[in-house]
């Protein structure tokens, strides 16, 4: 007796409502090959809701598009990895993952993100970019090109920019020099090395540039990128992070044009080293400031980063603005997150730094403490900050 084959599910000829619930079963990887089938099946699948699904895209040695939940387990994410060209790579055996070859991948991949954010309405969280030499540049311009003619992504919401391999450097700097988005947080999360040939190349084509303004910008890289025009253009909300190229006189002017409104008005929080060791002189000269007595004033500020930190500034300089607002600008090592009082030997270090008082002989007050392991290095000298309420 012979058996028949299996008959073919009939998906088409349900319901509607009855093919939504089905669709609902699957996963984005699935619903997106439906999509792909016809006009009709695109249409279905955009009918088919999944709550707090987001986007983010990174560029590596491929372009990888993933799709889950925020704070979720890796189990409820899933992958596009578009590879350029048609040469083997090794394939991902696993439901959550979608291998796809191109000849032309830069302009693919900006098909398949578009095409994701229509049939699924998920938002697009961000990008991280440690581009591997084996990305050609002609896919890499088209990629390029997508991102910055794409009027749905105005802004970047979340970048992340990083090297994995020595050399990678300049694949970034033109990733960063050719972005001609706005972002909202830039995140350098490691260190960048400068080669010796690349310090004979022109600081404009060595250094790591930003087109567009930054809300909130991370580094904690070394490399000095950022300069009195740099920081101007980038016009911050929040910058936390490390060695700048800004000098004492570059600190006085960025300052004297906040004051005038003429740069930086949506400044917030800073946070950096400066070039070289803070000269208060130079530093507030001309923009009548008020030096306010660090034993007796300490204001409390919200960390930008943790809703739950709190800065306690001691002292500091208010600078106020044209239109009434005040900025206060200070040494970092007092700003502190603890209720303790300052030792002897910081408030002595203030007076004397930015008071520019002669304290030596004079009686300290007993009610601060003493701290044996305080010392004033190099590198505390450097480092500023501004806080604006």
């Amino acid at each position: 007796m012979s058996r028949r084959p299996p008959r073919k599910f009939p998906l088409f000829r349900l319901p509607r409502l009855a093919l939504i619930e089905v669709i609902k079963c699957w996963n984005p990887i699935e619903i997106y090959l439906f999509s792909r089938v016809s006009r009709k099946t695109k249409e279905i699948s955009k009918l088919v809701k999944i709550p707090n699904l987001n986007l983010e895209l990174t560029v590596y040695n491929c372009y990888e598009v993933s799709m889950g939940y925020p704070a979720s387990c890796m189990s409820k994410h899933w992958y596009f990895r578009l590879y350029p060209g048609l040469r083997n790579y090794e394939k991902y055996k696993n439901e959550r993952y979608l291998d796809i070859y191109s000849k032309n991948a830069g302009k693919s991949v900006g098909k398949l993100v578009d095409h994701c954010l229509e049939i699924f309405y998920c938002e697009f969280r961000g990008m991280r970019v440690y581009i591997d030499p084996i990305m050609k540049s002609s896919n890499l311009n088209v990629f390029m090109n997508w991102i910055n003619h794409n009027e749905k992504l105005s802004k970047i919401p979340y970048l992340s920019a990083f090297k994995l391999k020595e050399g990678n450097q300049l694949y970034l700097n033109w990733f960063m020099q050719n972005l001609k988005k706005d972002i909202g947080v830039l995140n350098l999360p490691q260190y960048y090395y400068e080669t010796e040939r690349s310090m004979k190349v022109r600081g404009s084509e060595k250094m790591l540039r930003v087109n567009g303004k930054v809300d909130d910008l991370r580094f904690q890289s070394r490399e000095k990128f950022v300069d009195l025009d740099h920081l101007s253009r980038m016009d911050c909300v929040y910058i936390s992070g490390r060695d700048t190229f800004l000098t004492n006189r570059d600190l006085n002017v960025f300052m004297k044009n906040w004051k005038e409104m003429k740069t930086n008005e949506r400044m917030k929080f800073y946070s950096f080293d400066a070039k070289e060791n803070l000269d208060w002189r130079v530093i507030l000269e001309g923009l009548d400031g008020e030096i306010r007595d660090v034993r007796t004033v300490r204001r409390e500020y919200k960390s930008p980063w943790n809703k739950t930190q709190i800065f306690k500034v001691n002292g500091g300089v208010d600078i106020t603005r044209s239109d009434g607002k005040v900025a206060t600008i200070g040494m970092a090592f007092h700003m502190i997150f603890q209720d303790e009082p300052l030792s002897r030997e910081m408030i002595r270090d203030y007076q004397r730094l930015i008071e520019g008082q002669n304290i030596d002989g004079q009686e300290m007050d007993m009610n601060f403490v003493h701290d044996e392991e305080y010392k004033l290095t190099a590198e505390v000298r450097k480092a500023f900050f501004v806080m604006v309420k």
